[in-house]
């Protein structure tokens, strides 16, 4: 191979894997993801105030999800969960996995799980201080990880009935962690036959339709009169067994929209006390997600949001494994908790179920920064930045936490329109450190050998 390629390849793995990439990786992923959006139909939604139900109060509390794609393109380790069908796809470019639809179908016949063990996987994340999980129970590519009785593409015609959904949830329970279920209600397979799989073909000679092989079509097939109706109530009966099948369910979360998929009441009189997203049903919703996948709000959002992005680069699992580093991780958590949201993580188990070995070490350094960091971050308010506070900053009673993070050169806090603090210590060491008054702001200085450079680290402002 060339020097000259070799260079190359070098320094993408070390923009992909590089902690300091934190924007350009956010940029990418927004990006990434409006087009997704577009793509499967995703509901608007606005910022404005919403009321949260009693039964969520939950969730402003929890702070970390671990979100978990995993389905048949695990097989190849090379496909992105559905998107990997397209051909032409824009986001597929990173990756080598793009596939015919008939190639990518037929990995069906290899999705064995036979070492899908959640409660190992949970378990560490638990351990690590995430408070729920979302698990992709149906992505876009319409294989159900459950035998459903409503069509022919999950558990029950390829895995001898293997219930998946139910072995996620009751290690959900087991290790004490709230249970959330993805369902995309774009189903994919079930249009393979009506739709085109090239990414934005118009259906011309100069950019034809491609069929499930790739080929050039001169024209898609139209669907029977009675699809729609019959793809309703597929969809809402597979809706019906998620929602009454594994008891108490704590997050719904939609990926895309249908018309015609049950209406907000219509869950809830199936699961009371659930919390809905924003992606099926806009506005009507409980929690923002449309707007912050793979993207920060410039300003802190009027109701309750999550922000999700992939700690894996692609959604699913691709070998090799590069996970993106635990200061990733801990700084997107600093500026979302501080204004009120909750992170959801990505991560994506192996083939055979389990999740990759560097997995276990990731989620052995984030529990080592939980355990003394967890206090500024679960069970927490928003707080006061930027208006009173220089740093990101949450509350949870008389105390502040401020957080210095890794890519800050100046590492003077300034606290306007306060008090002198009662005490200041960082939260890693309980070194002590002095505040002093400056007019009418409160400055905190933090010597260099009082933090970590590759660290998180966090203050804790005593009043």
């Amino acid at each position: 191979m060339p020097r000259t390629r070799l260079l190359l390849i070098a320094l993408i793995a070390a923009l992909l894997l590089s902690p300091h990439t934190d924007a350009a990786d956010t940029e990418t992923d927004a990006d990434a993801a409006a087009a997704q959006h577009s793509e499967i139909g995703i509901a608007n939604t606005t910022a404005d105030d919403h009321p949260l139900p009693d039964a969520g109060r939950w969730f402003p509390q929890a702070g970390l999800g671990l979100f978990v794609h995993y389905g048949i393109a695990s097989v190849g380790g090379h496909q992105d969960l559905s998107w990997a069908m397209l051909k032409d796809c824009p986001w597929n470019k990173l990756n080598s996995g793009v596939m015919t639809p008939s190639a990518y179908f037929a990995m069906a016949e290899r999705f064995k799980a036979e070492n899908f063990n959640p409660n190992r996987w949970l378990k560490a994340a638990k351990d690590a201080g995430f408070g729920y999980a979302v698990l992709t129970t149906r992505h876009h590519d319409g294989f159900a990880l459950w035998p459903s009785a409503h069509g022919d593409f999950n558990t029950r015609n390829h895995m001898d009935g293997r219930d998946l959904v139910k072995e996620y949830v009751d290690a959900c329970r087991r290790n004490g962690l709230k249970v959330g279920f993805y369902y995309s209600p774009p189903d994919w397979y079930r249009e393979r036959h009506y739709r085109t799989w090239g990414y934005g073909t118009k259906g011309t000679s100069e950019s034809p339709h491609l069929d499930m092989n790739h080929q050039p079509v001169a024209a898609l097939p139209p669907k029977p009169d009675d699809f729609n109706q019959k793809m309703v109530d597929y969809l809402n009966g597979q809706l019906r067994e998620l929602l009454t099948n594994y008891g108490p369910i704590d997050y719904l979360w939609f990926d895309g929209s249908t018309r015609g998929v049950m209406t907000v009441d219509e869950i809830r009189k199936l699961q009371p006390k659930i919390l809905i997203n924003d992606r099926q049903h806009g506005d009507a919703g409980d929690i923002i997600t449309r707007l912050y996948e793979g993207k920060l709000p410039n300003a802190r959002p009027g109701r309750l949001w999550e922000h999700c992005f992939s700690m894996v680069g692609a959604w699913g699992y691709t070998k090799p494994v590069r996970i993106r580093p635990v200061n990733m991780l801990t700084s997107r958590l600093a500026s979302v908790r501080c204004w009120g949201g909750n992170v959801l993580a990505n991560f994506g188990p192996q083939p055979d179920g389990d999740m990759p070995p560097e997995y276990y070490t990731f989620m052995s350094q984030m529990q080592a920064w939980m355990q003394w960091a967890k206090p500024a971050v679960v069970g927490v308010e928003a707080g006061p930045y930027p208006s009173q506070c220089s740093v990101p900053v949450t509350i949870h009673g008389e105390t502040w936490y401020a957080f210095v993070l890794p890519d800050m050169k100046d590492t003077r806090i300034t606290l306007t329109g306060v008090r002198m603090p009662k005490q200041v210590t960082v939260l890693r060491t309980a070194r002590e450190l002095t505040p002093r008054m400056h007019d009418d702001h409160v400055i905190i200085d933090v010597p260099d050998e009082a933090r970590e450079r590759d660290t998180v680290e966090v203050l804790a402002i005593e009043w």
